[in-house]
């Protein structure tokens, strides 16, 4: 069930990634959004950010195993 999330938020994550990228691509810097100014900088950063998190939920949902625990009950 987690990775399923894991793996939505991956299209989330991406998504706003490219939303970021695009703001950058189309020379709309700097935006004012609630008071916030996000210029270069701190878009870059976002976009930093939303990958390395990207790639730690693609890890998790499609390549990480959980360790199997070891019973070592006496039978």
């Amino acid at each position: 069930m987690l990775k399923d999330i894991a793996k939505v938020l991956v299209g989330a994550t991406l998504t706003e990634m490219g939303w970021n990228i695009w703001l950058l691509a189309e020379n709309m810097t700097p935006v004012k959004f609630m008071g916030l100014e996000f210029g270069f900088g701190s878009i870059m950063a976002a976009v930093l950010v939303n990958f390395l998190i990207c790639i730690l939920l693609v890890y998790y949902s499609w390549f990480w195993k959980a360790k199997e625990k070891e019973n070592n009950a006496v039978e």
